[in-house]
């Protein structure tokens, strides 16, 4: 099984278990909200630009709202199994990090935790390079990220220059927004951490 396929199987076992009004990390989203999310993400691809872009959010949140009222919560879970059709040739490309981070949004609002394995750890290292690309930019100087395994990455120029240290999954977990929930080391003049941690965020 790839990343993707493990984290999705534990995170809708974890739906079921936890029923639908659980929290999350999400601000405002229950596991009803999460579930309904990531149904549409990969069943409506008209709900898909208000995901990124906040003149369409209103339509997203709509078609959201529409699909968990229409196939209710288990229902939606028992869907989310495989992914859809159009999905399924990306799956292990597109998936590995959106579920892992939503598998860890349900576990640690709910106070449980997962370990994931060495080369599962390693796959994530794409992701953070997008994220990290991201939230460099944001941030207007120098990035360096720091995996704790001799593997160092470096973006951005300047001279306020932020440590991100920790493992690649707490690494992403920050750099996905989830800040306060992840286990890693800014390093950096008190001000440029400030305002490096207020740059992060994704889905």
């Amino acid at each position: 099984m790839t990343l993707a396929q493990r984290q999705r199987a534990q995170l809708l076992d974890l739906f079921a278990e936890l029923g639908p009004f659980a929290p999350t990390l999400c601000e405002g989203w229950k596991t009803q909200d999460l579930a309904a999310h990531l149904y549409i993400r990969e069943h409506k691809p008209r709900a898909l630009p208000g995901m990124g872009m906040a003149r369409f959010s209103d339509l997203t949140d709509r078609i959201q709202m529409e699909s968990l009222h229409k196939h209710g919560f288990l229902g939606l879970v028992d869907k989310l199994r495989k992914p859809s059709l159009l999905m399924r040739p990306l799956d292990a490309v597109v998936n590995g990090a959106e579920y892992f981070i939503h598998h860890m949004d349900v576990l640690r609002a709910n106070g449980r935790d997962q370990e994931i394995s060495a080369k599962d750890e390693d796959s994530l290292r794409t992701p953070i390079k997008m994220f990290a690309g991201k939230t460099a930019k944001a941030y207007g100087d120098r990035v360096v990220v720091d995996t704790l395994d001799g593997k160092k990455l470096e973006l951005g120029q300047g001279t306020r220059t932020v440590h991100l240290v920790g493992k690649p999954s707490e690494v992403l977990l920050f750099l996905a927004g989830r800040t306060e929930h992840a286990n890693v080391e800014v390093i950096g003049e008190p001000e440029n951490v400030k305002k490096f941690t207020e740059s992060a965020g994704g889905i």
